[in-house]
């Protein structure tokens, strides 16, 4: 059993706009949130701390019938219990391990809507239920220890020989460069993974394993439409990010992507159109 995150795997920053009345309503009761699972055992090649940042929580804020931010008599923002609900659904859908951890998704619910209406920012520790069955718990630690190994061999970096065809992802010069036959082709500035949101883009050599367009990328908080969808491991892929109005720079250090490789639309077009399926992806700072 392989699972990763999918947030991870997929990539991905929300951009908040807000019309505040009179001056009067308070953005800072908006929370964030890093959930701490280190004291668990959950699935190999999952980060043991999500973080839910303040970006993130905009996704769960209710909203009036015309669109505009909800607030209560204080002029705070209001949690949407269904968002939050799905949300917790989803963080459940990673990090319990079948047959030996279970989330209690109402606690956790409920704990997340206080922290977004009075505005906590803390680390939690979700509440599991941990199986009693004999052995179990030390044949999951064993299975997700295993797991990991598998997935940091997989990702060893390695050097790619004179004359082939190859995408580099830089990530301190968050640029991407084609190259074919050995030749540089294409080169774009790119955003990557959320640096202080722990949401980094896994470094190693990978292999495009898919093509696809019009794809709406989902996880925790955010659901996302790209036309063009290169993913490279797990959820992880190369895809445009038409929410995004610059690349490259410094960006990616606060305000990054969910693990993906974003890049601007007519450069992930054109690198649609040349790539292929089984094309090695090289990432590295």
């Amino acid at each position: 059993m392989k699972r990763f995150v999918l947030s991870v795997a997929a990539v991905l920053a929300f951009v908040l706009a807000l019309v505040i009345p009179s001056g009067e309503a308070k953005a800072q009761n908006v929370a964030s949130v890093a959930y701490d699972f280190s004291s668990y055992v959950i699935p190999g090649g999952v980060q043991s701390v999500f973080t839910l940042d303040q970006a993130g929580m905009v996704n769960l804020l209710r909203r009036n019938e015309d669109g505009s931010f909800a607030l209560d008599a204080a002029g705070n923002f209001c949690a949407d219990q269904a968002a939050v609900g799905n949300f917790i659904s989803s963080l459940a859908s990673i990090y319990e391990f079948p047959g030996v951890t279970v989330m209690n998704q109402e606690m956790e619910k409920q704990y997340l809507i206080s922290a977004i209406n009075s505005g906590i920012n803390a680390t939690r520790v979700p509440v599991m239920t941990v199986s009693s069955v004999p052995g179990a718990l030390e044949n999951a630690a064993a299975q997700a220890a295993e797991e990991q190994s598998r997935a940091a061999e997989e990702q060893k970096q390695v050097v790619v020989p004179d004359g082939q065809t190859y995408v580099d992802v830089n990530i301190t010069e968050q640029k991407l460069t084609y190259y074919q036959n050995g030749v540089p082709t294409l080169v774009s500035e790119i955003v990557t993974g959320n640096e202080s949101a722990h949401h980094d883009t896994p470094q190693g050599t990978f292999q495009v394993y898919n093509k696809a367009t019009n794809r709406t990328l989902k996880g925790p908080g955010y659901a996302s439409f790209v036309k063009y969808w290169m993913p490279f491991t797990g959820n992880y892929g190369l895809h445009d990010a038409s929410w995004r109005s610059s690349f490259g720079g410094e960006i990616y250090k606060t305000n990054g992507s969910h693990g993906c490789v974003n890049m601007p639309r007519s450069m992930a077009e054109a690198l649609f159109n040349t790539i292929s399926v089984g094309t090695t992806v090289i990432i590295h700072s």
